[in-house]
């Protein structure tokens, strides 16, 4: 995956963010926050994406709804005149195309911003395997603590 559609003062701090427990001295506790911070992070660009995508939907069926509208006033004032009903409808059909268009740039943009989320998750598992490793654990007790991150993980993703 790639770091696309973040502006570029967001991909420097994604980026600092990923760096910056790489150069504590493994601490695991360090890397384990790390992680913690990155899939806070993530789950709140989540949900700004998604609440972004519900307002500009609600926004975009509106406009669609006055597109209607306008051009239903406007047959039923010119419905004697066939060039004038010609001409409103071609207005109504550029009129839908350009939402369409602006609904797939916004779709496309939202894919874009979850892959960021996608991207983050996947930075913060790997902080997490990290911190187990550099921990000076028996394999038992490291086994013990994967199997919490994950279980850990796994609730909060359906929590989502």
């Amino acid at each position: 995956m790639t770091i696309r559609g973040l502006y570029p003062w967001a991909s420097r701090w994604l980026l600092l963010l990923a760096l910056l427990p790489a150069g504590c001295g493994g601490d695991a506790r360090v890397q384990l926050s790390a992680a913690d911070a990155l899939t806070v992070t993530a789950g709140q660009v989540e949900l700004a994406v998604q609440e972004y995508h519900q307002e500009v939907s609600a926004y975009d069926d509106s406009r669609e709804s006055e597109v209607v509208s306008a051009f239903v006033i406007r047959v039923r004032a010119d419905h004697a005149d066939p060039a004038a009903v010609e001409s409103h409808a071609d207005r109504f059909k550029a009129a839908l195309a350009k939402i369409r268009t602006d609904r797939d740039v916004e779709w496309q943009r939202r894919q874009a911003a979850l892959e960021n989320v996608a991207v983050l998750r996947e930075l913060a598992r790997g902080l997490r395997r990290l911190a187990l490793e550099s921990l000076s654990l028996d394999d038992e007790m490291r086994r013990y603590l994967s199997n919490w991150l994950t279980a850990r993980e796994k609730t909060n993703a359906d929590s989502r």
